[in-house]
């Protein structure tokens, strides 16, 4: 196929097309909820606001407060001297992969993560919200406590291992990360009022949970500058693929006017032949040395292997299975001349 490049090109692009205006239209989304959601205060009121909402809850709202643990807080792992309320534990492993072309590049790969949380609320003064699932957040900002690198000692066949393989290790690094106690953060998410307790948890209607230390009106700047830019690829993907599917479709065109071309001109040989050879039969031709099919034409043609001499040469085009006199299977076809 001429044009296998461009459509191979085009299936990637309009893959690529198809994910960015995802994430487009989910940024998009969450941009317009979160504009719309309103910032609550956390006092005596709260609860009485929310009795007034459906179902008693807000289906996205903000909120902000201190980080306080309901009952006792996590201990860091690697720095014991700091404590929280939501935990991480991630391994990562360096290395050097052979990439195109015989290059080597350095890569990242995680291998192990674990996660610990305890119960805690926002406050203020008297005042709290309980924040539910919040390692479910989308965005969690959390500080890291603990970071090492430890460079892999390699052998000599592990440097031959890795030169035949392709992958060799660098070196191990671990990182823990907690959200503090005491840090003052700004929660998204859906609001509850269940048996006089106020409860934040993921939003049931599909939206993200967000606990992080920004504003909501910086959150909400940095969305639409990550929609904006995942506009400009959608329409720089979308332009991509407008211009090869219309290479592909000029292609096609010059590829069916050719053949357009191509079938006419036969035909127009095919009607010159005709004509030639209708001024070059006989005007009296006997009844036996018609055609049998047209029964116009003189007899033209010989059919073998059975020697009949039945046809003119416009029928011969048209029958090539058997011969129309004894049914003979037709191997080939002569001109004959009868005199």
């Amino acid at each position: 196929m001429e044009y296998l490049q461009e459509a191979v090109l085009l299936g990637i692009d309009l893959l690529v097309l198809v994910v960015c205006s995802n994430q487009y239209y989910k940024l998009r989304k969450n941009c317009r909820a979160l504009k719309d959601a309103p910032q609550l205060h956390i006092d005596d009121q709260l609860p009485d606001r929310l009795r007034k909402e459906p179902d008693q809850k807000l289906k996205y709202a903000v909120i902000r407060g201190s980080v306080t643990p309901i009952g006792t807080a996590l201990r860091s792992a690697m720095s014991p001297s700091v404590t929280g309320v939501l935990q991480t534990m991630t391994l990562t492993e360096h290395r050097v992969a052979r990439a195109m072309f015989g290059f080597w590049q350095e890569e990242k790969q995680i291998i192990h993560v674990s996660a610990n949380e305890t119960p805690f609320r926002l406050v203020n003064g008297k005042h709290g919200v309980e924040i539910v699932n919040g390692l479910t957040a989308e965005l969690l900002d959390m500080d890291t406590v603990y970071e090492n690198y430890e460079p892999s000692s390699l052998t000599v066949f592990d440097h031959l291992f890795g030169l035949f393989s392709g992958v060799r290790q660098k070196g191990l690094q671990t990182t823990e990360e907690m959200l503090r106690d005491g840090s003052f953060i700004t929660a998204v998410g859906e609001l509850e009022l269940d048996d006089g307790s106020v409860r934040l948890h993921p939003p049931s209607n599909g939206s993200p949970m967000f606990l992080t230390t920004a504003t909501k009106n910086t959150l909400l700047k940095r969305l639409e500058e990550a929609r904006s830019s995942m506009l400009l690829k959608v329409i720089v993907c979308g332009t991509i693929s407008a211009v090869l599917i219309g290479l592909i479709t000029r292609k096609v065109y010059k590829r069916k006017k050719q053949e357009w071309d191509e079938r006419k001109l036969r035909k127009q040989l095919e009607e010159s032949r005709a004509t030639r050879r209708a001024r070059m039969r006989p005007t009296v031709v006997s009844e036996d040395q018609l055609c049998v099919v047209c029964i116009v034409n003189p007899k033209e043609v010989i059919c073998l292997p059975c020697g009949h001499v039945c046809l003119c040469e416009n029928c011969a085009q048209k029958i090539s299975l058997h011969c129309p006199v004894c049914r003979t299977v037709i191997e080939t076809k002569a001109a004959a001349f009868i005199t």
